[in-house]
């Protein structure tokens, strides 16, 4: 009998913590996903896009990251898996894309196509994903 209250109990749990987005796979009823996709060979700009990307979320966002209002994925599209990404981002090569979720949807994207016009200078590229995160966060209050 107690086992099956554990058992119970854990199930509860494991439902609970997935409905508030803790589950590596589902994101937060409302959060801010941000994608880096890539592909399976990776070259240097890259590799800096995505080291770039994720330095700038953890640096301004960091309390966001804690809550998981702000998400940080990165994926490699040419997996089965992900291949849809790329239809429905219409990505043609390595990008950053936004995603507001809320309640549970995606309400908008937006694909950050500057990160390589502004990959030479590291300073420039981190304020452009801060300045375009806090954009799309204040979506949330709209």
């Amino acid at each position: 009998m107690p086992t099956k209250r554990l058992l119970c109990a854990v199930t509860i749990l494991i439902l609970l913590v997935c409905n508030f987005g803790i589950c590596a796979d589902t994101p937060p009823i409302n959060s801010v996903i941000v994608y880096y996709f890539h592909g399976n060979f990776r070259c240097v700009n890259c590799h800096n896009i995505e080291q770039y990307t994720k330095e700038a979320v953890d640096k301004y966002f960091k309390d966001d990251l804690t809550s998981h209002r702000i998400v940080f994925k990165a994926i490699n599209i040419e997996t089965k898996d992900n291949e849809r990404f790329a239809n429905e981002y219409q990505l043609y090569t390595k990008s950053v894309v936004l995603s507001l979720i809320k309640n549970g949807k995606e309400a908008k994207f937006n694909n950050l196509t500057k990160v390589w016009e502004y990959l030479g200078n590291k300073e420039v590229f981190q304020q452009y994903i801060k300045s375009e995160v806090e954009n799309i966060l204040r979506s949330f209050d709209r």
